[in-house]
């Protein structure tokens, strides 16, 4: 004959109360712990990707005569626009935003790099860059080269330029007026509005590259 005592009702109601109870629990604590991913750039300043973006292969001609190509862009943290020389308002306002943060961005990520890159390939030289770039900061790096491969890198980043056909000569260029943040690897890791104020900008570069560090530390 089984000794064994059967399991009265009592406890085995108050034994499953307990386990719905540590089930909650454990529920409650993982979704604490796991909370969706929260976008780090707030909609007004711009858009850091999920997941960074390829750059393929192309070859411009910096202000100092030497190529760049998606090689120069390994091993920095590169702020990227397009524009021209000839730019009325809209490049002055970007190389004039970014030139007051730069050097504080500069001291806490060394590696930083700017890069206008030129739609206006006929009239900008590589010598009318360097002097364009560099009239706002130093180091700030120009661009040009043959349509084509100016070409191949705006349709990787979605930028838009149309020349403007009513004037011959001093005619202007409408175009994507944002700023492209390209990562240590060479890929496009986020886009940034055109209109920012300085501190915003700043603030936002600053929580990019802290969010895309701890992901990849």
């Amino acid at each position: 004959m089984s000794n064994t005592q059967p399991i009265s009702t009592h406890k085995l109601i108050i034994f499953i109360v307990f386990i719905c109870a540590a089930i909650m629990t454990s529920l409650f604590i993982y979704h604490a712990n796991h909370k969706p991913n929260q976008p780090i750039l707030a909609p007004d300043i711009g858009l850091l990707f999920p997941a960074p973006r390829e750059i393929k292969s192309f070859e411009l001609m910096a202000e100092n005569g030497q190529k760049f190509t998606e090689k120069n862009l390994y091993h920095h943290w590169t702020l990227l626009f397009f524009g021209f020389t000839h730019c009325s308002n809209v490049c002055p306002t970007t190389l004039d935003m970014i030139k007051r943060v730069y050097s504080n961005l500069y001291n806490q990520y060394p590696n930083l790099q700017v890069v206008l890159v030129s739609v206006d390939p006929e009239r900008d030289t590589p010598e009318s860059l360097a002097k364009y770039t560099q009239s706002y900061h130093p180091q700030f790096i120009g661009l040009t080269g043959k349509i084509q491969e100016l070409r191949k890198l705006q349709s990787q980043l979605g930028i838009f330029s149309a020349r403007d056909t009513s004037t011959s000569d001093n005619y202007q260029v409408q175009h994507t007026s944002s700023i492209m943040l390209v990562n240590p690897q060479g890929k496009w890791a986020g886009i940034f509005k055109y209109g920012l104020k300085p501190d915003e900008f700043a603030k936002g570069i600053e929580a990019s590259i802290r969010s895309y560090s701890a992901l990849h530390s």
